[in-house]
């Protein structure tokens, strides 16, 4: 029995999210059928992020074993050739049988764009949120100071009906930069909720439109709020860039 290590890219656009759901198109579906095709026999596949509906990756990491004697070379072949053209394997590797994409994960590494312009752009539209109003990055930065560190998110409401879900998350780094027209939020850290990054992005995009004061974050997370002041951004703008091990 052998296990490999994977690198995936996907555009998360037509996708249901990473996870295997029936009769659903999933992209840890779509690797699995590939796999199981080249492998001849079942397989259980593991990632680092189940990234959610319409979510994309350039460094999703996944496993699984097999008792397959295939190099990495030619798996790595075969699964392009079989994978359709929104998925994307970019390397593989053989690993000890006790890897995990994800106990093992150290980090990640994800980053949203917002497009700060009049007019949006056809051929990149479902990678960024076009957002038509001015956002002072200022007041952003300032706002990202209250995200980082060891933050509790309770006040989001973003567990999804789970109430037993931790809601203290350690977040590395917040980075906000300008290139152009695109606004782009790089966010590190070890876990997420579902939704999280969104969430923050959200909180950012409302300092920035000056919707709520960045001192006013502390106060948002500790308690629940029926009108919220902050949306959760679109999935479409965001990406996971890498998973550190």
């Amino acid at each position: 029995m052998k296990k490999f290590k994977l690198i995936v890219a996907y555009d998360g656009t037509d996708f249901h999210g990473w996870q295997i759901q029936p009769e659903i198109r999933t992209v840890a579906g779509e690797l699995k059928s590939a796999a199981e095709k080249i492998l001849r026999h079942e397989i259980s596949v593991t990632a680092a992020s189940r990234t959610d509906t319409g979510v994309h990756a350039l460094g999703q990491t996944a496993d699984f074993s097999t008792d397959n004697p295939i190099e990495p070379s030619k798996l790595l072949h075969a699964l392009n050739g079989v994978l359709s053209d929104d998925v994307v394997v970019k390397s593989t590797e053989e690993v000890p049988e006790n890897f995990h994409s994800t106990h093992l994960s150290k980090g990640k590494h994800y980053r949203y764009v917002i497009r700060l312009s009049k007019i949006d752009d056809p051929l990149t539209r479902r990678y960024h949120w076009w957002y038509r109003h001015n956002l002072d990055i200022g007041k952003m930065i300032s706002a990202s100071k209250f995200l980082v560190g060891n933050v509790d998110f309770k006040g989001l409401e973003i567990n999804c009906g789970k109430p037993d879900v931790e809601t203290v998350r350690e977040i590395s780094k917040i980075e906000i930069s300008r290139n152009n027209d695109d606004l782009i939020i790089d966010v590190f850290g070890k876990s997420f909720m579902y939704k999280l990054i969104r969430s923050i992005v959200g909180l950012l995009v409302a300092a920035g439109n000056s919707k709520i004061l960045p001192e006013e974050i502390p106060e948002i997370l500790s308690e629940k709020n029926e009108h919220r002041k902050t949306d959760v951004a679109p999935a479409k703008g965001l990406t996971l860039i890498e998973v550190y091990y």
